[in-house]
């Protein structure tokens, strides 16, 4: 997805300039009849879609696309930022700046499975525009030429004698003549090999002189290569479905095609020539028919408010002279240079000074590097040619062949505006040749005490190994009301190179797993006051007892074991939540008093022993104690 969707940004920002410069020349085109050719204008249509179809320009300062220029996206920081600091600070409760990780980690999943952003969805939309269109294209083709294989006539030998002279004249041999009911009007069929097309009955209703005409227009096209031009054009109009005025100029570009074709007939005529060949033009739309126009085919007849334009040119039409062929190369060649430019992004522009720097060797401000011996075997900055989403990214990477140690960048803040909430740090990261200990994002909550580290994670069981292409990440912890500080970051073990982009802190609800591997023994403390009544009952919502094994271990006649996997034993034989609830019911109906013990350790799913606490609360059970594995 992440090339889709770097083809899909290429072709979106190719898009919207062209969309600008379409605009312009529609609006400069009704004055640029008369004075400039038709072929230059198609010309004109001709540069933007190969535009469209090659992401290629150059920044430059005197391109007019800078009045468009939005400010270049400077890293965006998270919402959770702190001043800069120097490197080697330690935090309020006196833990070092290091994302080091217990001697034991919880192994646990991410806790955010990566979802397609907006941008990913736009991208999947256009790529499916792009297939219907071009299977609709194909399939339109194919049926048309089968068509035509089965449903074509002969041209009678005086017609095709016309036509061979005629195709001589300009040059072109090996020209087919084909009389078929596909066509409603004198159509040119094949980018290679030029087969014409006529209607049945037409060249009968013609003379001599009215069939090299309309045979001259037909192999104008040819020779001008116009069938290719418009498939580019069409090309650039399925891989720009999306917007608007690339239709628009697709329609413009094909009345300007026949314009200039136009043009090519007339500069071969005598003085009277324009007037018979509009005659001509005039005739065909009588009798011409309502077929559809052959697909990636050009016919002479167009609709009548085009026809009505062609004949005020054609009437009006003047011979070429030098002003007028100057001005017209100087139109194309402007319009094929702003189409090879592009505007510098704010902070980008070339000066006499030298290209402004896009990848930076100092932390940006709010972060700092960190790691082994202050990181010196490691370089770390901003890089704004590795962009995600638009946004540049900051980075890390090795400078050295063998490295003990890890180097990377941070950032912390207080706890105050976030106690009692549990908070999720996410970033987007690619890596390169990450083998050793893998690129980690890191995150830990401090508490006011001195080496307090109350909640903390960094991906050691689940390290970015190799070289990955853009994927999000994430870490989930709590801040307890005890909390004083947050820090967080991402680094690489080893050697390799990281870049982070796109980060975020946010709250979540409960809903979200905590990725935290600091796991605490269950408290045996209620969590709110419990049988302030004094009922009899000893098990008003008290908590169970925790045990250790061994000689604190605890023997009962009902012994609940729940695995890593949420897996529950009744009495050391697997059972499901339906089973085990039937089974604590038919023991507390025989004595309340059964003493249930339930088996667990840190890597068991606290959702899973809660639930399995509440069941025996629930059927009521007296007694239930909690056993450390």
């Amino acid at each position: 997805m992440n090339a889709v969707e770097s083809i899909f940004r290429l072709v979106v920002d190719g898009s919207w300039r062209m969309a600008c410069l379409i605009l312009v020349f529609l609006a400069l085109r009704p004055l640029l009849r008369g004075r400039v050719s038709a072929r230059v204008v198609f010309w004109v249509w001709i540069a933007v879609a190969i535009r469209l179809l090659l992401p290629v320009a150059v920044p430059v300062n005197w391109s007019p696309f800078n009045l468009t220029r939005f400010a270049y996206p400077h890293p965006r920081r998270s919402e959770i930022l702190m001043p800069a600091a120097e490197s080697g600070r330690s935090t309020e409760s006196g833990l070092p700046l290091t994302p080091s990780a217990p001697a034991k980690s919880l192994q646990v999943k991410p806790a955010h499975v990566a979802m397609l952003s907006p941008v990913q969805w736009a991208a999947s939309l256009w790529v499916l525009g792009v297939a219907v269109l071009l299977v609709w294209r194909v399939r339109t083709y194919r049926r048309f030429v089968r068509r035509l294989r089965y449903s074509h006539a002969a041209i009678d030998s005086l017609g095709a004698a016309f036509v061979a002279e005629t195709a001589v004249g300009l040059g072109v041999r090996g020209v087919q003549v084909i009389v078929t009911d596909s066509v409603g009007t004198p159509a040119l069929h094949g980018m290679f090999r030029p087969t014409l097309l006529f209607p049945p009955g037409l060249m009968e209703k013609l003379s001599r002189r009215e069939i090299e005409l309309i045979v001259a227009h037909e192999l104008g096209h040819h020779k001008r290569r116009d069938l290719l031009a418009q498939a580019t054009i069409y090309s650039a109009q399925i891989l720009h479905w999306f917007n608007p005025l690339i239709w628009v100029a697709a329609r413009s570009a094909r009345h300007d095609c026949e314009l200039a074709c136009d043009e090519y007939v007339l500069r071969r005529l005598g003085p009277t020539g324009p007037q018979f060949y509009g005659a001509t033009l005039l005739k065909i739309i009588g009798m011409a028919s309502q077929t559809p126009q052959a697909p990636l085919g050009l016919g002479i007849v167009e609709p009548k408010q085009q026809i009505k334009r062609r004949i005020q040119m054609i009437l009006a039409s003047k011979p070429s002279f030098f002003p007028r062929t100057v001005f017209g190369c100087a139109l194309f060649a402007l319009v094929a240079g702003l189409c090879l430019t592009r505007e510098t992004r704010a902070g980008q522009q070339l000066s006499a000074a030298g290209p402004a720097v896009t990848v930076t060797t100092e932390a940006p401000s709010g972060w700092w590097k960190n790691g082994t011996n202050n990181a010196v075997a490691y370089v770390a900055g901003v890089d704004r040619n590795n962009t995600h989403d638009g946004l540049p990214s900051a980075y890390v990477k090795s400078v050295e062949p063998v490295i003990q140690g890890f180097g990377g960048m941070m950032q912390m803040c207080a706890a105050e505006n976030f106690l009692g909430k549990r908070l999720r740090y996410s970033a987007w990261m690619k890596t390169e040749n990450t083998n050793d200990g893998g690129a980690h994002l890191w995150f830990r909550v401090d508490g006011k005490e001195t080496n307090a580290m109350l909640q903390f994670d960094n991906m050691d069981s689940r390290p970015v190994k190799g070289t990955t292409d853009w994927q999000q990440y994430a870490i989930v912890l709590d801040v307890p009301a005890n909390a004083a500080a947050l820090a967080y970051g991402f680094f690489v073990q080893g050697t390799g190179q990281a870049w982070v982009s796109d980060v975020k802190i946010e709250e979540v609800g409960v809903d979200v797993p905590s990725t935290n591997m600091t796991r605490t023994k269950p408290s045996i403390l209620p969590n709110s006051p419990v049988n302030l009544g004094f009922a009899d009952s000893d098990a008003a919502g008290m908590p169970p007892n925790v045990s250790k094994p061994g000689k604190d271990e605890v023997k009962s006649a009902v012994t609940i074991a729940i695995d890593k996997e949420g897996n529950v034993d009744f009495n050391g034989k697997p059972a499901s939540d339906e089973q085990l609830v039937n089974l604590l019911e038919e023991v507390c109906k025989v004595d309340r008093n059964t003493l249930v013990l339930i088996v667990a350790d840190e890597t068991t799913p606290l959702k899973r022993l809660a639930f399995v606490m509440d069941t025996c609360r629930k059927i009521g059970f007296n007694k239930f104690s909690l056993q450390a594995r």
